[in-house]
Parts: C-alpha cells; structure tokens; sequence
C-alpha cells in the first residue's frame, strides 16, 4: 500500500471542505498527482523520500507553525501536509465526479448525465491551486533560510497558475 503525505480525510479537513461521500479511490489518486507533480519537485526527490521516510524529523514543516527567521522576528508557515491537500482539492475541484465513459466525460446527477461547467469549477480550481502555490513557497522559503538544518533540499521549481509571456523579437 502506498504512503502519501496526508490522509485522504485531511483533503476534507485542511481545506475548505468537501462531502464525506467522494470516492476516496479518487482523492487517493490526486494526492498522488499532487505529490508527484507539485511537491516533489518543489523539495528535490532526496528531500521529498526522506520526509516520507521519517515524517517526525519534519514536524514543522508538515504541519506548519512558527519558527525564527535568520534575519530576526518570527514567521509563520503553514505547512506541507495543507499545501498538498490543496494541491490535490484543486484537482478534485476541476475534475469532479466526472466519469469517462462511452458518450464522453459526463457528471452522473442521475440516471441521466449532464455536461459540467466547466468555467466554474476552472475558476474554483485557479483559486484552490493558488492558495496551494502560496503555501508550498512558505515551506520553501522555510527550508531555505533552514539549509544548515534540511542538506537534502535542493531547490526546485513551484508550478503556479500565473499568466507567461514570451517575448518574441527586440
């Protein structure tokens, strides 16, 4: 069986909310997406396994609080373990109860199906993967002004939703 950094009922619980009756399978298999494709390259693999490894030597970085800047005063964090969770709403969010089958992607309301919208639930998403963009960069600034503490972080990348421009010519 595999391990992930959160629970599926910590989806529900460190986000904004969501029913009881979603297919765990479901969540089970965004948290996965998250990990793979947000958290661990924002941490480097060595960092990332060794966490999962042995998730009490990194207490505060999952689950956040505060701790002491290098350059004075305190600061907060809110931790790995909701940055993942929100990775993974996001993706929860976008896609829905949405089923593949042989007419398309379709949402099951009933024994009929309907089409969802999906500009809504893209909405929802930007917002739920922003919030989890901003909470992944508070761990990652954590780790850097802690580098004497954390030698396995190796500074990756943090996806966001923002907008890209490319310039093309003088």
């Amino acid at each position: 069986m595999q391990t992930y950094l959160i629970t599926t009922d910590e989806v529900g619980t460190l986000t904004r909310g969501m029913s009881v009756y979603v297919d765990k399978e479901k969540i089970e298999a965004y948290i996965s997406e998250a990990e793979n494709m947000d958290v661990r390259p924002a941490l480097g693999d060595a960092l990332f396994l060794d966490i999962k490894a042995e998730p009490d030597k990194y207490q505060l970085l999952l689950s956040g609080g505060e701790y002491e800047a290098k350059c004075g005063g305190k600061r907060l964090l809110v931790g790995l373990k909701s940055a993942t969770a929100y990775y993974s709403y996001a993706r929860l969010v976008k896609n829905g109860d949405g089923n593949v089958t042989r007419f398309g992607y379709v949402n099951k309301d009933d024994e009929y199906s309907s089409r969802p919208e999906f500009k809504e639930k893209l909405q929802a998403y930007n917002d739920a993967f922003d919030v989890a963009s901003r909470y992944m960069k508070e761990c990652v600034d954590y780790l850097n002004e802690n580098q004497d503490k954390f030698p396995l972080f190796r500074k990756g990348r943090i996806k966001t939703n923002g907008t890209t421009y490319k310039i093309i010519g003088e």
